[in-house]
């Protein structure tokens, strides 16, 4: 009698180049946007992380290489030690940026984050004043932040403007771009509302295929007319036919929705400890391990924690058979199991004959510079960077 033996499991971790985390340090905010991908609220129930549990996953960062840190939430200003965070960060080195609504960037909050080390700060500006407050959830939001804005640039801040684009104020988003000048601002940088977090409630505010292009091109038209003194970049989202020959982009953030397979530099840490490869993942995915229970290093180089991620690998039939699967390996992996509840299933945005269509999906966090044409998961440069 012949005994079968069981094949020995393959220990499969993808490479850690870590390059950044997004630490979200309190999903609690001042407001309720309407595409918030971590559905924040104003209730005091809503998850913070530990300042000394920070501390250490910032200190366990720097032993694996990370040089940079995204502090963001919720609103991170609402928290009191939010200097005492910085100044920890900026002892490891790091370079860093704060992401905000405005709204709480008063002069003398500022000075305490820049006296803490902070140099960037990233403001949250949705169109002009009826579309930034109703994409807010905020009447009367629109003069906070811009004052915010204004206050930082006057204070020797690196801003950069964050604009989330809808179906609701799409129209509006290119002619924001000599205003953002204006105020001083260093980056103006356009995302494409993605729907996860209260974002999946709202999928109807996702701007087409077609309209999105017409958007780009327009920004592209606006750089051309205004010249702009900031960099300028927008998420791609889709990649269309005369740009299928195109190199990619070597793993990592914004190389498909398994780029992180390939090379793992970019991680988010959310308020309640979870760490995930992709901000896509987090509703739909187990998370990679709780900063709570080990450190960050002992989560990402444990093959346990990718394994669900590696499962994700194969491709539908219709994929399988289609010239395109190699730029887009599948599309997002996230968006087939929201949308159709499988991750098998073909991403709602292709139709399955991309050469019809006249274009692929590609990841959410592939960005372009408008005004340098480079395309990556990182487009825009953090002070200091060569």
């Amino acid at each position: 009698m012949t005994l079968s033996v069981p094949e020995p499991r393959v220990v499969r971790v993808p490479p850690i180049e870590l390059r950044e985390i997004d630490v979200n340090v309190t999903n609690l905010c001042n407001l309720t946007c309407v595409y918030c991908s971590y559905a924040s609220t104003p209730s005091r129930d809503e998850p913070e992380l530990d300042r000394a549990v920070i501390d250490a996953l910032l200190d366990d960062a720097k032993s694996i290489g990370n040089k940079v840190v995204h502090f963001s939430g919720g609103e991170p200003v609402i928290r009191k030690d939010m200097p005492d965070l910085i100044a920890h960060a900026s002892r490891n080195g790091f370079k860093m940026r704060m992401h905000s609504n405005g709204a709480l960037l008063t002069k003398p909050k500022l000075e305490q984050l820049w006296a803490a080390g902070l140099r960037q700060v990233l403001v949250s500006l949705d169109g002009p004043a009826e579309q930034h407050d109703w994409h807010r959830q905020r009447p009367g939001l629109w003069d906070k932040t811009i004052a915010g804005i204004r206050n930082a640039v006057s204070l020797g801040f690196n801003v950069r403007v964050n604009s989330v684009a809808t179906v609701r104020n799409v129209e509006t988003i290119a002619g924001l771009m000599p205003m953002v000048m204006e105020l001083g601002a260093a980056t103006f940088s356009v995302f494409y509302m993605i729907p996860v977090g209260r974002g999946a409630q709202n999928p109807d505010l996702m701007v087409p295929p077609d309209r999105w292009r017409a958007f780009i091109d327009e920004m592209h038209e606006a750089s051309a007319r205004y010249r702009p003194s900031c960099e300028v970049t927008v998420e791609k989202v889709f990649s269309w036919q005369n740009e299928w020959d195109e190199d990619g982009l070597g793993g990592g953030r914004g190389d498909s929705c398994l780029g992180f397979l390939d090379k793992c530099n970019y991680v988010n840490v959310l308020a309640d400890g979870t760490v995930w490869p992709c901000v896509c993942m987090i509703d739909v995915a187990p998370p990679l391990g709780n900063v709570y229970d080990r450190p960050l290093s002992e989560i990402l180089h444990d093959p346990a924690g990718w394994e669900f991620y590696y499962g994700l690998r194969g491709v539908n039939s219709t994929c399988a058979a289609c010239s395109c699967v190699d730029h887009c390996r599948g599309g997002s992996k996230a968006l087939s199991q929201i949308g159709a509840g499988s991750w098998d299933a073909l991403d709602p945005r292709c139709s399955g004959d991309p050469h019809a269509q006249g274009f692929i999906p590609i990841c959410f966090m592939q960005r372009e510079n408008i005004v340098t044409g480079s395309r990556s998961g990182f487009a825009e440069r953090v002070p200091g960077d060569g």
